[in-house]
């Protein structure tokens, strides 16, 4: 992901509708600190469906588009990733946790904010 840029992260749910958890937490950590973190409501949800043999199946997935300057609070040194984590909490009062991902953040020659 390059700094000053409006990158799109694209979780991939499977065939769990992520609609029906009550709600979603994805956190961006780096350097052992949390950057930020995004709520169900900043996601776009959105399903394929994927023909199969017997039926269609659906997948869903979740879209979550940073801005120029979420994308700046990253550090671009050498070796400092941005690990992120999905946790969601349905119904019933259960918590689920993706593994973590790990992002490389790349520096821009100009980090100024374009309008």
């Amino acid at each position: 992901m390059y700094r000053g840029t409006t990158p799109t992260h694209k979780f991939c749910f499977g065939t769990v509708n992520p609609n029906n958890y009550k709600e979603i937490l994805v956190t961006y950590v780096q350097d052992e600190r949390i950057v930020m973190e995004k709520h169900k409501q900043d996601l776009v949800i959105t399903s394929e469906e994927i023909p199969s043999n017997e039926e269609t199946v659906i997948h869903y997935h979740a879209e979550l588009q940073l801005t120029q300057e979420e994308a700046n609070a990253f550090s671009a040194q050498p070796g400092s990733n941005v690990s992120i984590q999905l946790r969601a909490i349905d119904n019933e009062g259960n918590v689920l946790a993706s593994n973590k991902m790990k992002v490389t953040v790349l520096d821009v020659l100009n980090d100024e904010v374009l309008e």
